[in-house]
């Protein structure tokens, strides 16, 4: 499995070794009406989904005022005024996050194709600061529709000057440093890469929880998966390059047996993963010249970015094979892990923003979770992972009105999560029409 390990940092190398450089201008005007019904939405007659327990609650209405859930029942008040939505026949379900993005490489210009497809919120694993943070500031003050953002800001590690989105730490001192001023900056976790040196990573994750931050990331190359989850290390990217069950497997075969030593500790030390399965499976193939998934409503930058990670990446046919066998390996892997008790996450990395997460949890059911489980990973689980089980992750009283209503039952096909019908992001109410004018914006003008 070592090779397997090979050809994925080299495909790697590739994937990040692009020219930082002149990024789209940030949108300047809202993409889609709001709701204006001073701040009331109630949706009536509809099948509320329990993410946790996986029961419908039927012939229930719910009003969200301001950005909160005001109230849930068969029989409630409902203001005059407030925006109304027949739900009858429909499902609501609490708002997805996207907990692997990059926003800097999707493009500022897409933030709202999140929003049309149900997606309220995105954990960004890397950015320079003077991207993220204003835009993130123009989605929060409401000059730009948009995801919640949570963000680690630029990568520490001391990967080729080439390589974007990173802060350049070479040693322990400068980890410390480092840490401290993405603190004063407003980061909201540390993000390590492949490139982290040895000594850089212990100084990080000795350094954050000091002032308050977790770490996440990938495994740096020369740090074992088992001294990253000692470490304390929050969430695992990508199955650490497939480390995560390549290290512990012999050849080319994968072992559950070989592997539960590891996954038990990862369990013990209550590591995420993170697993970007429809980026592990697209990626040979798109490296072998096969277009990106929903290319016709990908933005200039993330087609430009994509260009640039096929011709920089000189993967010949056997090291795309061997990544292809790592692919198919991953279900298995996933699933024995998840089997075991490891929690996980549901994230898109460089692909299409918002379709990408629909095909996730398409993907995630591959590897035999069951449609409810596959919704958790982007719904009550975000919520657990950044602390928030009371205020998002589930339809309730008094947590943020973000919710999705969709035509048909998610826990029945979890495909009929793309099949919505409106969408509420912190209050404002987005129906069948508004989402609709955003997606059909994005849509490119040769496409098909």
């Amino acid at each position: 499995m070592h090779r397997l390990s090979a050809a994925w940092n080299l495909a790697w190398l590739g994937a990040l070794a692009l020219v930082a450089g002149p990024w789209p201008a940030y949108p300047q005007t809202r993409s889609a009406p709001a709701d204006r019904s001073g701040g009331s939405v109630a949706i009536t007659d509809v099948t509320v989904v329990d993410v946790i327990s996986g029961a419908h609650r039927t012939g229930i209405s719910v009003l969200m005022q301001g950005d909160r859930i005001a109230a849930i029942g068969p029989k409630i008040s409902i203001p005059r005024g407030a925006s109304r939505l027949n739900g009858k026949g429909k499902f609501l379900i609490p708002g997805l996050w996207d907990m692997h993005a990059h926003h800097q490489g999707t493009g500022a210009e897409s933030v709202d194709l999140f929003v049309a497809k149900g997606v309220v919120g995105t954990r960004d694993m890397g950015a320079d600061a003077d991207f993220i943070f204003p835009l993130r500031e123009r989605i929060n003050s409401g000059e730009v529709l948009g995801p919640e953002i949570v963000l680690a800001g630029p990568m520490l590690d001391d990967a080729p000057p080439s390589f974007p989105y990173r802060r350049r730490t070479t040693n322990a001192q400068e980890a410390r440093a480092a840490v401290r001023d993405l603190k004063q900056l407003g980061v909201d976790f540390i993000k390590v890469h492949d490139h982290t040196p040895r000594e850089v990573f212990f100084a990080i994750a000795e350094e954050a929880p000091k002032v308050g931050l977790s770490f996440a990331g990938h495994v740096p190359i020369a740090v074992t998966v088992e001294e990253a989850a000692d470490a304390g290390m929050r969430s695992i990217e990508h199955l650490a390059n497939y480390r995560v069950f390549g290290d512990c497997s012999t050849g080319d075969t994968y072992s559950f047996s070989d592997c539960q030593r590891l996954f038990d500790k990862l369990v013990a030390k209550g590591v995420w993963q993170t697993p970007t399965m429809t980026f592990f499976q697209t990626l040979p193939d798109v490296f072998s010249g096969a277009p990106l998934g929903h290319a016709e409503y990908a933005s200039d930058s993330l087609l430009a970015l994509t260009r640039n990670n096929v011709e920089l990446s000189h993967l010949d046919a056997k090291s795309l094979d061997v990544l292809r066998l790592g692919a198919r390996l991953s279900l298995q892997a996933i699933h024995d892990m998840h089997s075991r008790g490891i929690r996980f996450l549901a994230g898109c990395d460089g692909l299409v923003p918002g379709f990408c997460l629909h095909d996730e949890l398409e993907w995630l059911t591959k590897a035999r979770f069951s449609p409810l489980e596959a919704l958790q990973t982007a719904t009550i689980n975000p919520a657990r992972f950044l602390g928030r089980e009371g205020s998002q992750g589930t339809v309730e009283v008094g947590k943020r009105a973000d919710v999705v209503l969709l035509d048909a039952d998610p826990l029945v096909d979890i495909r009929n999560t793309t099949r919505i019908a409106a969408v509420v992001i912190r209050g404002k109410l987005l129906n069948k029409p508004a989402l609709d004018l955003i997606i059909a914006k994005h849509r490119r003008a040769n496409a098909q």
